[in-house]
């Protein structure tokens, strides 16, 4: 489940951040004539991407059967075994 999560989040974020990226950088290679504003767009992602990773905390030494469930977890997982499925 971690390793889904983990993705998800990677997948959107490619999406989020990678796809106005050409178009931001051709931007800014049009209204500077330098690709200097292009070089600080690159290091301003690259230091968002390291403030996010140090907030993230670290799960791998955690066990998973003492994570406690959400609230709204248990609610879904009653909903759903009633109507004979299971919630993965």
């Amino acid at each position: 489940m971690r390793y889904s999560g983990a993705s998800i989040g990677a997948q959107f974020a490619s999406v989020a951040a990678g796809a106005p990226a050409p178009l931001i950088a051709t931007a800014l290679l049009a209204d500077y004539d330098s690709s200097t504003p292009i070089a600080l767009y690159v290091i301003a992602a690259a230091l968002l991407t390291v403030v996010a990773v140090a907030a993230a905390q670290e799960t791998r030494h955690r066990d998973l059967a003492d994570v406690e469930p959400s609230a709204d977890a248990g609610r879904r997982a009653a909903d759903t075994s009633a109507a004979g499925t299971r919630v993965v």
